[in-house]
């Protein structure tokens, strides 16, 4: 019988990954209830940070992740999955 990927599964990997990614380029990543708002990046006291909606499904919280980190000039120089290198490329060919 063959595996078949599971999407929740990818999206909660990818997640993960997105966020490591964000930390290693000096992100702080904080996930927090925020109503309505999807989240976005923002400079606190010279550092900066990305906020997630902690409401929001995982696909919405990588989607907001992956706006950010698309533009962010420093992303070519990290190693990423495949997976996430397609996903940023995307993200940065709707733009």
């Amino acid at each position: 019988m063959d595996e078949v990927a599971d999407p929740v599964s990818d999206t909660l990997g990818l997640l993960e990954e997105a966020m490591q990614l964000a930390r290693d380029l000096g992100f702080r990543v904080r996930e927090e209830p925020l109503g309505d708002l999807p989240g976005g990046a923002c400079a606190v006291g010279g550092k900066r940070q990305i906020l997630l909606n902690a409401a929001h499904p995982s696909s919405q919280r990588l989607d907001t992740l992956l706006e950010i980190l698309a533009v962010d000039p420093g992303v070519d120089d990290q190693p990423v999955s495949h997976l996430l290198e397609s996903r940023l490329r995307r993200h940065r060919a709707d733009r």
